[in-house]
């Protein structure tokens, strides 16, 4: 079939179906850019660290060093934070009772999955810094004074000193 038959065959088809074709066609195209563009918002940002693989204690860390770093004359900080123990799970459990015997199950969710009731964070033993700031005494203070405070712990368990 050649250009010219394709041409004639256009002429006889009434207009309107030649602009409905169209429209269907835009229609299909836009509706294929916006599920595009869905699915690729869908798809979560990859994080510079895999936090699956991060425990909770390297996170504090990671967490703690980024913010002393953003103190005024702190400087690029290494921390090192020391827990009694380690993180502990709870789990939701059913009781149920009978006959004077108490029955506790835990509960279950999709395949074989326990439902977390919560996470027990493990206590704070510790806490070192090492920045270029740590020998600066105003310095020291603030960081002493923040890490004190977001772990809620006495400033006699943070020592900071300054890095090579």
């Amino acid at each position: 079939m050649g250009l010219k038959e394709i041409k004639d065959r256009i002429k006889t088809v009434p207009r309107i179906w030649i602009y409905l074709f169209a429209a269907l066609v835009s229609f299909l195209i836009l509706i294929g850019m916006r599920s595009a563009e869905k699915s690729e918002d869908a798809k979560p940002e990859e994080p510079a660290a895999p936090l699956q693989s991060e425990s909770c204690e390297e996170k504090l860390e990671r967490r703690l060093s980024e913010m002393i770093s953003d103190i005024k004359g702190a400087g690029d900080a290494k921390v090192m934070v020391t827990f009694y123990g380690g993180e502990e799970k709870v789990f939701a459990e059913n009781k149920t009772e009978s006959d004077g015997r108490t029955e506790t199950e835990t509960v279950i969710v999709g395949s074989k999955e326990a439902l977390l009731k919560q996470s027990l964070y493990p206590e704070v033993r510790g806490v070192t810094v090492i920045c270029p700031g740590g020998d600066v005494p105003g310095t020291k203070e603030k960081v002493v004074n923040a890490v004190s405070t977001v772990l809620d712990i006495p400033t006699s368990k943070v020592y900071v000193t300054k890095s090579k």
